[in-house]
């Protein structure tokens, strides 16, 4: 009896297990399903809607980006964010706090230790995984005809282990300023580190206490990820750390770098408005800015091959949770601000938008060619921080103010 029927029976297990799973995606996510059911973890549930018989409250803290860069006051920018979100959720209010650049950061991760840390947080920095307990990814509330228009994400590497934890806002293209004199453009078909070779003596000024200048570097050799195995740099990191001393060190010994750091920032800014043969790197949008707004039009920028930055809008839960209604209310809320209202500061900044269509990225300069050739700057895991910061970034350090050679400063790691 059982053979006779036993393939019919079979077919049917499939197809009703099939049907079941069908079903309950539609109303559950399967991360959700494995996180919560299988793992034990606290998990949200981004199929959940917002509510409309429901009220909910979203706090946002940010720097006064605006301000800082050329006077502009952010009230305007979030008051037409209210406009336009209350055109599509009338039910959800927006309460704005201003953080100082000084103690923004501190403040924002005492809030984060005592559970009541903003909804969102207009993140200005290059570390956007702040806090993986309580911080929230943003990935599975992104839809899929969306995607194609945040270009400096590479959505194959987003799954629910390596998930996006801030929504897109601002892309900065990687460059560094450079005086009409050097006249890197008779180089811009060499790749960056080629340019930099042509430099004269004691003509470029590198930032070495800002660790992006690392980051931008370490991705320009074609690295993905920094990683740390058993407290050890995996091979590809150790390599590419490697070609990264021994490129500053040919630098060093041809005379490019300029020697002394402590007087550098008012000697090259004052050459640079001198008009003499000067490249700085790195450079954030508020240097940017300063520099473009003294100095229009006796500077260019050397770009860091297609190197980009991306700002994100951080989504963070309260330790007494407040429902995965509110949290879909949150991303709804970034939605709304990456993809409406970014475009309103985005050129002030000397920044694009994050969310673009291709016709938009070509026609306005922002990309080249196909949808996404872009790299991004690279972002140390949490779990590898104790290491960069405790090891790798005291000997990068001790690399320039002891001039060590490649051989040892690599021991040090």
């Amino acid at each position: 009896m059982f053979r006779k029927y036993g393939l019919f029976i079979a077919v049917f297990i499939i197809l009703l297990a099939g049907f079941i799973v069908t079903l309950l995606n539609k109303y559950y996510t399967l991360d959700y399903l494995y996180n919560s059911l299988i793992k034990r973890d606290f998990a949200v549930n981004p199929r959940v809607d917002v509510n409309p018989d429901r009220v909910y409250e979203v706090r946002i803290w940010y720097f006064p980006f605006g301000r800082t860069i050329d006077g502009l006051d952010e009230k305007e920018f979030f008051r037409e964010l209210k406009r336009v979100l209350q055109l599509s959720y009338p039910n959800i209010r927006l309460f704005t706090g201003k953080v100082d650049f000084a103690t923004g950061h501190k403040k924002l991760m005492e809030a984060i230790e005592e559970g009541v840390p903003p909804d969102i947080f207009f993140n200005l920095s290059d570390d956007f995984l702040i806090n993986e307990k309580l911080q929230l990814p943003v990935s599975p509330y992104i839809l899929d005809l969306e995607k194609e228009s945040y270009y400096t994400v590479n959505w194959n590497r987003i799954s629910h282990r390596d998930r996006l934890w801030g929504w897109p806002v601002y892309v900065q293209e990687q460059s560094w300023i450079a005086s009409k004199a050097a006249n890197t453009g008779k180089y811009s078909l060499l790749a960056f580190g080629q340019k930099l070779a042509h430099l004269k003596e004691n003509s470029l000024l590198l930032n070495y206490y800002d660790d992006t200048l690392l980051k931008q570097l370490l991705t320009l050799t074609g690295i993905d990820t920094f990683k740390v195995e058993n407290g050890h740099l995996d091979i590809d990191t150790y390599r590419a750390l490697e070609e990264v001393f021994e490129g500053l060190y040919s630098l060093r010994e041809k005379k490019i770098l300029y020697k002394g750091p402590d007087e550098a920032p008012d000697i090259f800014l004052k050459e640079l408005m001198e008009g003499k043969e000067v490249v700085i790197g790195p450079v954030n949008p508020y240097l940017k800015k300063f520099i473009d707004n003294k100095l229009k039009g006796k500077i260019e920028y050397l770009k860091l091959d297609n190197l980009v930055q991306t700002y994100y809008l951080n989504i963070f839960r309260q330790k007494k949770y407040k429902g995965d209604d509110h949290t879909r209310a949150v991303m709804e809320v970034a939605r709304i601000l990456s993809q409406q209202t970014a475009p309103a500061f985005a050129e002030k900044m000397g920044l694009k938008r994050a969310y673009s269509v291709q016709e938009e990225r070509e026609g306005k300069g922002q990309v080249e060619g196909e949808v996404s050739p872009v790299r991004e700057i690279l972002v140390i895991h949490p779990d590898y921080k104790e290491y960069w910061e405790g090891v790798l970034f005291p000997a990068w350090l001790e690399f320039w103010e002891s001039e060590l050679t490649p051989e040892e400063v690599m021991d040090r790691l």
